[in-house]
């Protein structure tokens, strides 16, 4: 159907012939994304309750993973993941599980908000310039892969804080943690550790988003509702298959953001770890790293999906898109 005329005789398009009338570059030409701060929030929130409630395991594995270098050498202080447990409410109380928890929920919100929303926008703009609505294997790792790497840029020293904390009793804060690492090497010193956090957080976040990714599409196509019993079992799912890749990586990590300078360089920390401690020592920490990464990542991405599905959270934002063009499109066009 041809559009009207105006009074001065011109016709005016509507805008299916105006969307018609593009030219084959505009036509696949890439959809404009979209910034979407439900997911950003709701990302975030995710994140502080499902690291809250794993504080215990988390304190007692970055414990066992470092304590070769905290004890001098000397014999393991902990030996066991209720062991563990055990001594360190024996020692500091039930304060203990929680030591380093509000650095590490300052750091885990941005963190885990940074990767969902990063993981979303990566997720439309392959999806802007394949025209398919579910990406690939290798594309969904690629998301993932940029997502953990944007997260970790943004939030590294924040996590060397938290692990400082976790460790070194001797410090009274997040404030005193700052001004030592400070005194230590400045800007560079909060960013100890870095090679390896990108080397095995990256793989860890590529992973997982797509283990899940995955598992959802085939089980809820199309955008399906999912309840909440599911996303925890994808969630455990994927955390266990992108754990067990990366573990080895994430003590390194751990040792390498440790005060003073332990290893040359990630290369050399897995060669002096297997020479000293054997391949178990890449290991150490596994069991009680297994029984955080399940609740935590289960309970993450199950909080997500709730907030995300929820009409009154959705109620609370709007989207607002990247290029201000989009917000005002053009009514009709003259000819």
């Amino acid at each position: 159907m041809l559009g009207a005329h105006d009074a001065a005789g011109l016709r005016v398009f509507s805008a299916a012939e105006a969307q018609d009338a593009r030219t084959p570059a505009q036509k696949t030409a890439p959809a404009k994304r979209a910034i979407k701060p439900d997911t950003l929030f709701a990302g975030g929130i995710a994140g502080a309750c499902a690291r809250t409630a794993t504080a215990p395991l988390d304190r007692v594995k970055i414990l066992m993973q470092t304590q070769r270098l905290t004890s001098g050498g000397g014999a393991d202080k902990y030996t066991g993941l209720w062991q563990a447990l055990t001594r360190v409410v024996r020692e500091d109380g039930v304060r203990g599980y929680f030591r380093g928890n509000l650095a590490n929920c300052i750091r885990v919100v941005p963190y885990s908000a940074t990767q969902f929303v990063t993981f979303d926008l990566c997720k439309s703009t392959v999806a802007s310039y394949t025209g398919k609505d579910q990406p690939t294997i290798v594309q969904r790792l690629a998301c993932g892969a940029c997502a953990g790497i944007c997260a970790s840029f943004a939030t590294h020293p924040l996590d060397v804080i938290r692990t400082r904390l976790a460790v070194q009793a001797e410090l009274k804060g997040i404030t005193h943690t700052v001004t030592t690492l400070w005194g230590e090497g400045g800007v560079l010193a909060m960013y100890k550790g870095l090679g390896p956090t990108l080397a095995s957080l990256a793989p860890f976040v590529a992973i997982n988003f797509a283990a899940y990714d995955t598992l959802k599409a085939h089980f809820f196509p199309q955008g399906m509702p999912q309840g909440p019993l599911y996303s925890l079992g994808m969630g455990a799912t994927a955390g266990i298959i992108a754990q067990t890749a990366c573990y080895p990586l994430d003590t390194i990590r751990r040792r390498m953001q440790l005060k003073g300078q332990n290893y040359k360089s990630t290369l050399d920390a897995i060669k002096t770890i297997i020479v000293k401690e054997g391949s178990t020592g890449l290991y150490r920490g596994i069991s009680a790293n297994t029984l955080k990464v399940i609740p935590n990542n289960a309970i993450r991405w199950m909080v997500f999906e709730h907030l995300k599905q929820s009409p009154y959270f959705k109620k609370l934002f709007v989207t607002f898109n990247v290029e201000s063009a989009e917000k005002q499109p053009a009514k009709g066009r003259l000819e």
